[in-house]
C-alpha cells in the first residue's frame, strides 16, 4: 500500500480530510462528522472504514474536496448554512474529537440554544434536545468511534418522539459524561458531551 499523503488529524482538533482524498490515499479513515473522515495518528494496528455521509447521498467529489466539516471555535459553517430556517431550532452538525488535555468530546451544533435532557438505559446514554429538528439527512449517519480511546463505540442522531431529537451513545464503559453548552461563531450554538480519559 502506498504511503499516505493525507494530513493527519491533530489531537484536540476536529479538522478532517475529504472522504475521496482519504480513500484514494490508502489512509485508515475514521468518521469525525457526518461527511468527513480522517486518520487518528496514535492508533496502532487498527483500521476501520466508516460510511461517509456526503458520498452516501451523492454529493460530488468537488464538494467533498472543498468542505472540511465543522470545528468548534472555527469559522467554518455547516453545509448549506444559508438555507437553515430561522424560525426552527435545528441540529446542524454532530461531531467528535479527542481533547488535548485528555479524554474525548462529542459536540452537537444547533442553530440556537437548546433545552437539554439526558437518559441512561443499560449500555446506552442519550442526550435529548427538546423541540429540535435535524437539518440534512447526512446528520443521521453514525459517528464510529470504537477504535478511539473513548468509552463510546458509536454515537447516532435519532428522532425522539414527535418534537425532540437525541444523540444516542453506545457505551462500553459505565461512565457519565459532563454536558455543557455555549455559543459559537456565526450565531451557532454547541452542546458539548465530554468524557474523562479512560483508565
Amino acid at each position: 500500500m502506498p504511503k499516505s499523503r493525507v494530513p493527519e488529524r491533530e489531537r484536540g482538533r476536529s479538522r478532517s480530510v475529504p472522504a475521496v482524498s482519504a480513500l484514494e490515499s490508502g489512509a485508515s479513515p475514521f468518521l469525525l462528522g457526518p461527511s468527513t473522515i480522517a486518520r487518528y495518528p496514535d492508533l496502532v494496528g487498527k483500521a476501520c472504514l466508516a460510511v461517509v455521509g456526503l458520498i452516501a447521498f451523492g454529493t460530488t467529489t468537488a464538494a467533498l474536496a472543498e468542505y472540511e466539516g465543522v470545528t468548534p471555535g472555527a469559522d467554518n459553517p455547516p453545509p448549506r448554512a444559508e438555507e437553515i430556517p430561522t424560525d426552527t431550532l435545528m441540529l446542524t452538525w454532530p461531531g467528535f474529537m479527542m481533547r488535548e488535555e485528555g479524554g474525548s468530546r462529542f459536540f452537537i451544533q444547533t442553530s440556537k440554544p437548546v433545552e437539554v435532557a439526558t437518559r441512561k438505559s443499560g449500555s446506552r446514554f442519550e442526550v435529548i434536545l427538546r423541540n429540535t429538528v435535524v437539518y440534512l439527512k447526512n446528520n443521521y449517519l453514525p459517528l464510529e468511534t470504537q477504535y478511539f480511546d473513548t468509552p463510546v463505540t458509536r454515537a447516532t442522531v435519532q428522532r425522539k418522539g414527535r418534537k425532540d431529537t437525541a444523540m444516542v451513545f453506545e457505551m462500553r464503559d459505565k461512565v457519565t459524561p459532563t454536558i455543557s453548552q455555549e455559543k459559537g461563531k456565526g450565531g451557532f450554538n454547541y452542546v458539548f458531551v465530554d468524557f474523562d480519559p479512560r483508565p
